[in-house]
């Protein structure tokens, strides 16, 4: 044994009886910051570790130590930061991936990872077969899941296939979103005679060569076909399994607005029954990659069927509205990680036992200004923006709003005045997106 081994055990017996904290990191996600609360209220300390000083997140009454660190998309660097904070106190924090990098980071590192922090971590395979596109297809296939209709092309006599192939119009989507430099979620392509030029255009952009170095086919793009249905037909199933898949807990939702409308980051979800044919095929998707975890997975609802698009195997956007329906995942996530089997199981019970009141979750601040301002621009048409406030109005007293607080107020002043700043900083990406709709 080495001398820094038993310098990680000793530490770590010295922190018997303490109960561990909670290393959050991206402080800009809504959904660090719906950990960040459910941890506090549940008397677990947190730590949230972000490189700027100004991410919602980290104004939270909940988070008690606040550290700088690395950029994600910098992971030679932000590794060597994370091996560093864990070794200076091993095992004092529970470590839990809020984002894709996060994720695909400490699967792939978890047996270094793993002498510093406690991970509830299913193996680089089942993350990397979820956040890849293609793995995805394939694994979602085999266990009779529907997916869109899709290619990946290995030249340019693919596309030209694919071109002839294809119902236009149709969308071109990185491989994965794990070090991707634009974190662009897609480019809708019309027509066929478009196709070629648009894809040599995305296929552009980058990823870390950490990842190619990792898989040098993630670099080619792959071609799906588009479904309108997507603007307004986003049915997601979120929950948690455990590693022994006993323990399989999810609730449904519906996005039924996104910013921007036609390929963007939800704004107000609808709660939505368990369909059980889709949770069941999730289920066996689980087990076929040996995944356990926290997930979010969406779904395109057409007239005939529902479509898989996404599988998250991490902390999500609007988790906080599950957490508010009953299901505490980062608590879970939690118990699992420290191995407290009964505590997990009394939180999976109490979870099962929740009864609902018809929640929605709404991010108001995204919502006002989407509708003030795209009402302005002639973006939204009156009668549209009329039927939001409306049902903002008849869902007001089962909101949840993932900034929103009155136990918690500085995350969303914190939140306006990002915006305020973002705005001037990038005064034509805020055109683009929040008034013009694109």
């Amino acid at each position: 044994m080495q001398a820094e081994d038993v310098k990680v055990q000793q530490s770590a017996t010295e922190r018997v009886g303490e109960r561990p904290a909670a290393l959050l990191f991206s402080a800009g996600f809504y959904g660090t910051l719906a950990a960040a609360r459910c941890f506090g209220r549940n008397g677990i300390r947190v730590t949230v570790a972000d490189p700027g000083r100004l991410g919602p997140a980290s104004w939270s009454r909940f988070v008690g130590n606040r550290v700088q660190c690395p950029p994600e998309s910098q992971p030679e660097a932000f590794l060597a930061w994370l091996l560093d904070f864990g070794a200076r106190a091993p095992m004092s924090h529970v470590l839990y991936p809020t984002s894709d990098e996060l994720a695909w980071l400490v699967s792939v590192h978890a047996q270094e990872l793993s002498r510093y922090f406690h991970l509830y971590d299913p193996g680089i395979d089942a993350v990397y077969g979820l956040l890849n596109k293609r793995k995805l297809f394939e694994a979602g296939q085999a266990v009779g899941l529907t997916l869109p209709r899709t290619w990946f092309p290995e030249s340019e006599a693919d596309l030209e296939s694919i071109s002839r192939e294809a119902r236009f119009p149709v969308l071109i989507k990185p491989t994965t979103q794990i070090l991707y430099s634009t974190h662009r979620k897609g480019l809708p392509v019309a027509e066929p005679s478009q196709l070629v030029e648009e894809y040599r255009a995305f296929a552009r952009d980058g990823y870390a060569p950490m990842l190619v170095k990792f898989d040098p086919a993630v670099a080619r793009p792959m071609v799906q076909e588009f479904h309108p249905e997507a603007a307004q037909g986003i049915y997601s199933l979120s929950g948690f399994v455990d590693r022994t898949g006993a323990l399989f807990e999810v609730r449904g939702a519906m996005k039924v607005l996104q910013r921007p409308r036609r390929l963007g980051v939800g704004v107000c979800f609808e709660s939505a029954p368990v369909r059980q044919d889709l949770a069941d095929g999730l289920r066996k998707l689980c087990a076929k990659l040996g995944y356990h975890g926290v997930f979010e997975v969406e779904f395109i609802q057409t007239k005939d069927d529902f479509l898989l698009i996404d599988f998250n195997p991490r902390y999500y956007g609007q988790m906080g509205f599950d957490i508010a329906r009953g299901l505490p995942l980062p608590l879970m996530a939690y118990h699992a990680a420290l191995g407290d089997v009964d505590a997990l199981a009394r939180v999976g019970q109490s979870a099962r036992a929740w009864t609902g009141r018809g929640e929605v979750f709404c991010n108001r601040i995204a919502l006002e200004m989407l509708l003030n301002l795209q009402r302005l621009s002639g973006a939204l048409p009156a009668d549209e923006a009329k039927q939001w406030r409306r049902w903002l109005q008849t869902h007001r007293q089962v909101a949840v709003d993932p900034l929103i607080d009155s136990d918690d107020p500085m995350p969303s002043a914190v939140e306006v005045a990002q915006i305020l700043y973002g705005s001037a900083r990038h005064p034509r990406a805020f055109l683009r997106m929040m008034v013009l709709n694109r």
